[in-house]
Formats: structure tokens, C-alpha cells, sequence
């Protein structure tokens, strides 16, 4: 499932990286053993609207250079990679690496026109998940997550800040309830996000510690934990892990007003 803004940010994205020509020699990935050549082929000759989930699954997936990325084979397959993404279609094992190859290509390879169609694609994914109306069929359960969307953001090398202030800014309820859930487990047990992918990501470590850290955070998710409309879901907001939701608002609020 989609959202008008998210159909509106991969449109961009399809007019901004327009110019970017199907590679004519092979792509950067291993076709001996991790993508199938003749998917490879087809990811060049094929029209790029009518590259499949599995295209990209297996170039995401697959082994590639160490040295960095091809930035204009990277571009020009992106509309097509974020139309997928945007799907909810499951385009790499981890949602945390579906842009890696992005954050792998030289810092100067995008112009400020193309790395802000990124960060606008990036934050109206954010904004779907904090709103609950971003889901894919099947296990890729990460798209509830925002912070496995701010680990591949930052795997993206893409804007950090914008995500975060507009959490802060956000007044749907479901935007509080995924906070609850997500720093429950995810952040205050060792005031660090603890996914396995963010373990060696310092800038995104620095900025998601100093924002839950700073004082206007604390006081925007207290005053957000308090509204009536917030604490008439409480009970009735079904919980996804053995904590029952109640105790984990309980604990958040808590660690906001004594960690």
C-alpha cells in the first residue's frame, strides 16, 4: 500500500533522474553466483518501469564492489527501485539496506536537486510509517519500524534531522504509539538504537541519542503521552510484543522524565 505523498515523491523522482541512461556494459554484481544473468540483461534492456521485485532483490542482494558504486547506474535505476519500495514490495532482505548501494556512491555524486527528491521520498516513508499506513504483505514487518527507516536512511547518507523533527512535530496518535514501541525495546534499554544495522553508524547514533536527549523532544512526547486521545488508545492498543502496551507507556514515560 501507497500514500498520496509517496506517489508524488517517486513521480519526482521519476522526472529528476530522467536523464540516466540504461547501462550499456554489465552491472556492478556478481552474476556467478548471487544474481542471475539473465535478470542482470534484463535490468538493461528492459523498459525500467517494468523491472519486477526481483530485479532489484537480487542486484540489492547481490556481492558487489568494494570501492564504491557507479553513480549513474545507481540513478538511473532508483525511480524504479523507490516505486517498488514505495509498494511496500520487499527489494532487499533487510529494509535497512534498501538504498545502500545510494550511500556507496561518491559524496559528489548527487546534485542538490536529486539528494533532495531523496530526502523528500525518505520523509513522506517516514511520515507513512509514523501515520500506519505503510505495509507490505509478508514478513518485511520493518516498514512499522522507524528506526530501521532512520538506519536505512542514514545507510543512504540522506538527512537525519527533517525525520526526526517532524516525529516531534507529529500529531497523529499512531506517531506516539510507535515511539512508545519502538525506543521501549529499540532505545532505552542501552540509550542507543540497538538494531544489529545501526551498531558502527556513529552519525545516526550521535543524532537520534542528542534528539531523544534534548529537552524539547522530552517535553513534545510527555505532553503528546498525556493527550486524552492518546490515553483513550492505551488500553485498547493491542501490543506487538510480550510487554503489554500499557507497561511499555508507563516505562517511556518514565525514562522521559528520569533518564
Amino acid at each position: 500500500m501507497t500514500t498520496p505523498s509517496l506517489q508524488l515523491a517517486v513521480r519526482r523522482a521519476y522526472e529528476v533522474f530522467s536523464a540516466y541512461m540504461a547501462p550499456a556494459r554489465p552491472l556492478n554484481v556478481c552474476t556467478f553466483c548471487c544474481m542471475d544473468e539473465e535478470l542482470e540483461r534484463e535490468m538493461r534492456a528492459v523498459p525500467l518501469r517494468k523491472l519486477k521485485r526481483l530485479h532489484f532483490y537480487e542486484y540489492s542482494t547481490g556481492a558487489k564492489s568494494v570501492e564504491g558504486q557507479p553513480a549513474d547506474e545507481v540513478k538511473y535505476l532508483l525511480p524504479r527501485l523507490l516505486e517498488l519500495l514505495a509498494a511496500g514490495e520487499e527489494t532487499h532482505h533487510s529494509i535497512e539496506l534498501a538504498l545502500d548501494r545510494v550511500g556507496r556512491c561518491p559524496a559528489d555524486a548527487f546534485t542538490a536537486e536529486e539528494r533532495a527528491t531523496l530526502d523528500a521520498f525518505m520523509l513522506a516513508c517516514f511520515d507513512a510509517c509514523l501515520r500506519g499506513e505503510w505495509a507490505a504483505e509478508g514478513f518485511w514487518y520493518d516498514l512499522e519500524d522507524p528506526l530501521a527507516l532512520l538506519v536505512m536512511a542514514d545507510y543512504a547518507g540522506l538527512a537525519l534531522k527533517p525525520l526526526l523533527q517532524h516525529w516531534t512535530r507529529h500529531e497523529s496518535p499512531h506517531a506516539t504509539i510507535r515511539f512508545v514501541e519502538s525506543t521501549y525495546w529499540g532505545f532505552w534499554p542501552e540509550h542507543r538504537i540497538s538494531n544489529a544495522f545501526a551498531t558502527d553508524r556513529p552519525r545516526l547514533q550521535a543524532a537520534f541519542t542528542g534528539w531523544m536527549q534534548s529537552p524539547d523532544t522530552r517535553a513534545a512526547f510527555t505532553t503528546k503521552l498525556l493527550l486524552p486521545h492518546f490515553l483513550d488508545q492505551v488500553e485498547q492498543t493491542p501490543s506487538n510484543t510480550c510487554a503489554p502496551f500499557p507497561v511499555m507507556v508507563d516505562a517511556v514515560f518514565d525514562h522521559l522524565n528520569h533518564s
